[in-house]
């Protein structure tokens, strides 16, 4: 699998729950992972990653989260995303909507090193 693949492999299951989620972070995260989200919080491995997530739930109570991919390209095993993140309730309703630039860094078919970078005003109104 390239590692385009590998990276809308990993975002195309977020879409039907948070168990997928979680799923696909301990699939394709690499266990020494580190996970940014650029000034906000930052994780090393798969189950920080998806505590980070729990954390996040407690916060606004999102079931899923759509992705959109704008653009991606790839130099070598970096792979840098244009999308946007639609984080759904579980009745489907968007709870927020981020625009996201994300870059991924991959090693045998692993995600080692993921940042997004993201306007955090979205969360200012909840």
């Amino acid at each position: 699998m390239s590692p385009i693949d590998t990276v809308q492999s990993f975002v195309a299951s977020w879409r039907q729950n948070r168990a997928a989620i979680n799923d696909s972070v301990r699939r394709y995260l690499a266990p020494d992972c580190i996970y940014e989200n650029v000034g906000l919080s930052r994780t090393c491995g798969p189950e920080e990653a998806i505590a980070f997530f729990d954390q996040f739930a407690t916060q606004i109570p999102f079931e899923s989260i759509d992705v959109t991919m704008l653009a991606i390209a790839t130099q070598g095993d970096t792979v840098l995303t244009e999308r946007i993140d639609d984080i759904k309730a579980a009745d489907g309703t968007t709870l927020v909507s981020l625009r996201v630039m994300g870059i991924f860094k991959l090693h045998d078919g692993k995600i080692h090193a993921w940042r997004d970078y993201f306007d955090t005003a979205p969360f200012a109104t909840r």
